[in-house]
């Protein structure tokens, strides 16, 4: 009959919307599978003066030079099963997780240098060394401290959702994802 056809539409449709919740566990294994994966990447490009001091045999020379470099940072969850939780509430889908970390070092790349001023002593090899260990400090120190950053959270939170969201849609009699919010412990 009609109406028995409208009440399994109806029901078809309902369980086409919570069906999701069968599939939050697997979600979260795969999440833990994938997470080197789902890092948010953000490059960087850098200028810097540096005045490098040098002494040979007693005799002091100061040399002045500026660098230009890139850095990507890698930014991410620590999603190892134990150190976060996925769960369905009355709002939609929780993910508890803690903040986002780098999860690589930071990469350098493209350093390129120009000597200013050269003392007498500057040693260009030398002194490029210098540059790039002093480049690759420089940016692990920059990549803790955007880790905290409301964009980088943003676009951290974006990239789990988006990854969720894509596993959940896929799995058989899925129709509707709820919203999914990333709860910070």
């Amino acid at each position: 009959s009609l109406l028995q056809d409208s009440v399994t539409a109806s029901e078809r449709t309902l369980l086409g919307r919570t069906t999701y919740v069968r599939y939050l566990q697997e979600g979260k294994r795969q999440m833990s599978a994938q997470q080197k994966f789902l890092a948010a990447t953000i490059k960087q490009a850098n200028a810097v003066t540096l005045v490098l001091d040098q002494s040979v045999l007693g005799f002091h020379s100061t040399g002045t030079t500026a660098i230009w470099y890139d850095v990507e940072f890698s930014f991410g969850f620590d999603l190892s099963p134990d150190r976060y939780d996925v769960k369905s509430g009355p709002g939609g889908i929780e993910v508890t997780v803690g903040k986002p970390r780098l999860v690589a070092a930071p990469a350098v790349t493209n350093l390129t240098y120009k000597v200013l001023s050269g003392g007498l002593l500057t040693d260009e090899k030398a002194g490029a060394l210098k540059l790039y260990a002093e480049a690759s400090k420089r940016a692990h120190a920059r990549g803790e401290q955007l880790a905290s950053d409301p964009a980088i959270m943003a676009l951290c939170e974006k990239q789990l959702a988006a990854f969720l969201r894509t596993f959940l849609l896929k799995q058989p009699d899925v129709t509707t994802v709820p919203h999914i919010a990333v709860v910070y412990r």
